[in-house]
């Protein structure tokens, strides 16, 4: 059997690639031929194509300029991870000879597969809304199968889902979710039952994830606490308190499209996906909003403080996916409310024997896929 991937890989995210990776590598230990539809996500949001239209043509023009201004930093630095992503797309996705930028392109890829997949990250969030990614492109009454494999819709408020959305869910021969308050709301939206299963860079071993872990040579004799913070709030006061508690450095992830102003030691912006792992991989503590990089930080077993990105009382906070991990993973104690350092955080990850939850999580996961793909 033939599986066509569609996944998010725009944005140059460290979540979306790796979980792109994993969505193709799971699938094939599973036995099956896969490849990821190289999809052009600008291509249904226009609007997305016109800032690094701007950039791309303001980098041209600065990179010949002998003078260097902070604007000339910020796409370097852009520049510099495109590089690294672009490497890692090369390298270790399996991506279609061909991108599709349209309905009738995306079409011509059901004499090509016999199933197709969407998943997982938040594929079905209404706030990134892309009917491609509800497979609308088949035609009705098409055999390949259709399976929706962990997509995240990321809000918990079930009215900002759009009636067409809704309709395209329900066509799905499969459905799952990544998050337990997402499938609650699927399910009552299509009156169909919708098991959560594991984001899929849980679905593959640890040590392919080692293997793949770039070390990154400045750090290899120093302890260090690792930031990577994806929203506005930094938590500065808590990271400096736990860098003198911990007496190491402090090296803060920076992402060009996504600045932070936190003070740290080390400012880190030309990496890639791989130096991302390594970074996790070798780090003392690693204090983060992010999904995958909690995800990381409990399969490299480093000790993590996680944090809420948005605030409760947002109609369209994310929060309910780590929520969920956290509880899937038996690690609620590493969220932080309220900045305080509390003594729960010390316990290192290495030090949780008991992974016999995850374990019937990944269970749960393979079986769906497998049910879902005969």
């Amino acid at each position: 059997m033939r599986i066509g991937i569609l996944t998010r890989r725009a944005g140059y995210n460290m979540g979306s690639s790796l979980q792109a990776y994993a969505m193709a590598k799971f699938i094939a230990d599973v036995g099956y031929s896969c490849q990821i539809i190289d999809y052009d996500e600008y291509s249904g949001h226009p609007l997305w194509k016109v800032r690094p239209f701007v950039e791309n043509m303001q980098w041209n023009l600065l990179k010949r300029l002998p003078f260097r201004s902070n604007k000339y930093s910020y796409l370097l630095a852009r520049a510099q991870q495109y590089r690294h992503f672009k490497e890692f797309e090369d390298k270790y996705l399996p991506l279609t000879r061909k991108t599709y930028r349209n309905q009738k392109q995306l079409a011509t890829l059901e004499q090509e597969f016999d199933a197709f997949v969407c998943g997982s990250d938040q594929i079905w969030s209404p706030l990134l809304y892309d009917p491609v990614y509800y497979f609308n492109f088949l035609p009705k009454g098409c055999g390949a199968r259709t399976v929706a494999y962990a997509p995240s819709i990321g809000v918990g408020d079930a009215s900002l889902m759009r009636k067409e959305q809704i309709t395209l869910m329900q066509n799905v021969d499969c459905l799952s979710c990544r998050e337990r308050q997402g499938a609650e709301i699927i399910e009552r939206l299509t009156g169909r039952e919708v098991p959560v299963v594991l984001d899929p860079t849980l679905m593959i071993k640890t040590s392919d994830w080692e293997a793949m872990a770039n070390p990154v040579a400045l750090f290899d004799r120093e302890s260090y606490i690792l930031c990577y913070f994806l929203g506005s709030n930094v938590h500065q006061s808590y990271v400096d308190r736990l860098k003198k508690e911990q007496n190491c450095k402090v090296v803060n992830i920076q992402m060009f499209n996504r600045l932070n102003n936190l003070s740290a030691d080390y400012q880190m912006s030309d990496i890639g996906p791989l130096d991302f792992l390594g970074l996790i991989k070798n780090a003392a503590w690693v204090c983060t909003d992010s999904f995958h990089a909690i995800i990381f930080s409990y399969i490299f077993q480093r000790r993590i403080s996680a944090f809420e990105r948005f605030k409760s009382t947002d109609n369209q906070n994310q929060n309910s996916r780590i929520y969920t991990l956290l509880d899937v993973l038996d690690i609620k104690d590493v969220l932080v409310k309220d900045d305080c350092v509390s003594n729960n955080h010390y316990e290192s990850m290495e030090r949780k024997e008991n992974r016999t939850s995850l374990e019937k999580w990944r269970k749960l996961s393979l079986d769906f896929l497998q049910k879902s793909l005969k």
